[in-house]
């Protein structure tokens, strides 16, 4: 996860690629992040045993960056209020500290959790019941399958859009899934 992150101002095909290829994790930062995605996940379901914690997919087809954040969606949590679960997440978080630079985000359109598992480093947003993820996820699958150029295209841009401090929803920037709808829709055209 120690990448340093240069985005050069003209560049050719096969250069975005083995960008594209630099940004790809190492086995040991893949395996680094699927243990805090593990124990993140061991705490959700400490709290809400019956429900479904899914990673979104963008992780699961590896169009993300070393730095990305790991989005988990708690499905079938049985919560009403996604706030009061956030809190609740808060809260034992901090009992078990396995996590630091916890924030709650609870007055966005989606309300979310951010912190960093501590052993790894890896930073998390968690949301509660958000229907639309697993029908976003098969699209994007079907996008990536469909358009190859899509994942350096969004490799790419997510560096740009980072770097610039464009990256986070919640700040005004532009999300993941807003920019893969975007290169999907020129895809279209071309």
């Amino acid at each position: 996860m120690g990448h340093i992150l240069i985005l050069p101002t003209m560049v050719g095909v096969a250069e975005i690629v083995d960008f594209c290829d630099f940004l790809s994790p190492t086995p040991e930062e893949q395996a680094a992040r699927d243990a805090a995605v593990h124990s993140v996940f061991d705490v959700i379901k400490y709290i809400w045993p019956a429900c479904k914690p899914e990673v979104f997919k963008l992780f699961m087809i590896g169009l993300y960056l070393p730095t990305s954040d790991i989005d988990v969606m708690i499905l079938e949590s049985g919560i009403k209020n996604p706030q009061t679960g956030l809190y609740a997440f808060f809260r034992v978080l901090s009992q078990r500290g396995i996590a630091k630079k916890i924030q709650v985000i609870a007055k966005a359109s989606v309300p979310i959790i951010k912190f960093v598992e501590k052993k790894s480093g890896a930073a998390f947003d968690i949301s509660f019941d958000v229907d639309n993820g697993p029908k976003a996820a098969e699209f994007i699958k079907e996008a990536v399958l469909k358009w190859p150029q899509l994942r350096p295209l969004c490799l790419i841009l997510k560096v740009f859009l980072q770097q610039r401090d464009l990256n986070e929803v919640y700040s005004s920037g532009i999300g993941s899934y807003a920019l893969l709808a975007m290169i999907v829709a020129m895809l279209q055209k071309v």
